[in-house]
């Protein structure tokens, strides 16, 4: 007998920036830090978010994709609060056209676009790596001796 067919998540449509809770906030994932905790800043101040296993079955979180964080109530620890969901592009398309996309998000990524890439440097040198201690080292025999033989005959 076939095992039971699990339910398929579906997607929280009701989610909308305007209509959160006030204890619910739309957030910008930072740094993971490890046992699915994420950075984030909320209000202008650091904060550490858990992520759930409901929402890690359902949904896949990377440094710089958006959230909806509900904050628990103030306490001493430092985990501020837990991701409810995770919002997909699709979402975020949606929400843009609805005009209910927040600018100061619009605003960050496209300052974060436009900063000037690092300059390389055009010379190729490698004299300021270590020596990379995992390869060996290819050590060539010149066998000068066989050539002289072939040269003889």
């Amino acid at each position: 007998m076939p095992p039971r067919p699990r339910p398929k998540a579906t997607p929280a449509t009701d989610y909308t920036p305007s209509g959160l809770p006030s204890d619910h906030h739309l957030v910008r994932l930072g740094a993971p830090q490890g046992s699915n905790q994420f950075a984030t800043e909320i209000a202008g101040q650091a904060k550490l978010v858990d992520m759930p296993a409901r929402v890690r079955r359902t949904a896949f979180a990377t440094r710089g994709a958006f959230a909806i964080v509900q904050l628990y109530p103030a306490s001493k620890d430092r985990v501020a609060g837990e991701i409810v969901h995770v919002v997909t592009g699709a979402e975020v398309k949606e929400w843009r056209k609805a005009g209910e996309w927040p600018k100061a998000f619009d605003e960050a990524v496209a300052a974060e676009q436009s900063r000037p890439l690092p300059k390389a440097d055009d010379d190729d040198s490698d004299d300021s790596l270590p020596e990379n201690t995992n390869r060996r080292k290819r050590v060539v025999h010149a066998d000068s001796s066989s050539e002289e033989d072939s040269d003889d005959e």
